[in-house]
């Protein structure tokens, strides 16, 4: 939250970022000033509102719903994360963009193999599900269909 640059560990938090004026939920990743910043060190509980809020951003609590668990790398990029327990939190990621890269690596990024539909070369990139092997074949495509009138 304070936009310097992560030296330790992350601590990963449900909260808000705001865009035109609209507050959006999302994931962030604080540094541990800002977190022992809106914690209370006697009760463990979080402080007032204004201790965990910035002109942009604001968060609530830690992600998950069990205790808090030492810090573990981000399975894509290893940066060190602090976050609580929760069966459900199966992989440890510390942003949305690394949840992204890890599930496209793991699912797809390789691509089918199968020939391209428009000029069928073996796809070799992107999804599983790919059916051109670039986006000039996609758009190649989509002209033969707009000609023929099935666009």
């Amino acid at each position: 939250m304070c936009e310097t640059a992560l030296t330790g560990p992350g601590y990963l938090v449900d909260g808000a970022t705001k865009h035109r004026r609209t507050w959006w939920r999302a994931q962030l990743l604080i540094c541990q000033p800002c977190y022992d910043r809106g914690i209370d060190p006697e009760t463990g509980l979080t402080l007032g509102y204004a201790a965990q809020r910035t002109a942009r951003h604001q968060w609530i609590n830690l992600v998950g719903r069990g205790k808090s668990l030492p810090p573990s790398p981000c399975a894509a990029c290893g940066q060190l994360v602090v976050r609580n327990g929760d069966p459900l939190l199966k992989r440890v990621t510390c942003s949305r963009s690394c949840s992204v890269s890890l599930t496209r690596s793991r699912n797809g990024g390789k691509g089918s193999g199968r020939p391209c539909e428009t000029c069928g070369e073996p796809i070799t990139t992107g999804r599983a599900d790919s059916r051109y092997c670039g986006s000039a074949c996609r758009q190649k495509a989509y002209r033969r269909r707009a000609r023929d009138g099935h666009a």
